[in-house]
């Protein structure tokens, strides 16, 4: 199972378009908020992949679920939140207590535009980064790709968007 993962588009819908053009096939989309838009609209219709998304601080207008909880695969389930609501600048325990709460065992959260993949209490913690306003050194336009293996192990990479020359 490929899983593309997103956050912190911030209203760059062709940004998001490209991420999955460069990851296509996909078996599962997830955005963790800041779409600034109706990420349905956005995809078009006729995809083959399914898509989880969650409310971020900027998605106001947006009808999506603060947090999701939901299986990948057999093997995994996925806690999803922007990470605002938990404190998740201060750090990713909120997050994990509320994951362990809801009985998963990948966490992936958005909001602060760093990159982040790691293990905490158990819990597979995963942030994207920010497709849009990248915040770490280098200032790469960045998302992950989750691969689950038949037999539930993972392989999380960080990819980067190219740099677009200014015309």
């Amino acid at each position: 199972m490929k899983i593309l993962i997103l956050s912190d588009s911030h209203g760059h819908h062709d940004l998001v378009r490209r991420a999955i053009g460069q990851e296509a096939p996909i078996d599962m989309l997830i955005h963790a908020g800041d779409v600034e838009g109706d990420l349905d609209q956005i995809l078009g219709s006729g995809r083959d992949y399914e898509v989880c998304a969650v409310a971020g601080n900027m998605d106001w207008l947006d009808k999506l679920e603060d947090e999701l909880c939901f299986a990948a695969g057999d093997h995994h389930v996925i806690y999803l939140s922007h990470g605002h609501r938990l404190g998740v600048h201060g750090g990713t325990r909120r997050l994990v207590e509320r994951a362990k709460e809801l009985g998963a065992d990948i966490a992936v959260y958005g909001h602060t535009h760093i990159p982040d993949y790691g293990t905490e209490n158990g819990i597979t913690v995963i942030n994207p980064g920010s497709v849009a306003k990248p915040r770490q050194e280098g200032w790469k336009k960045s998302y992950a790709v989750l691969t689950i293996g038949d037999d539930g192990t993972m392989d999380v990479r960080f990819k980067y968007l190219p740099r677009q020359p200014f015309f």
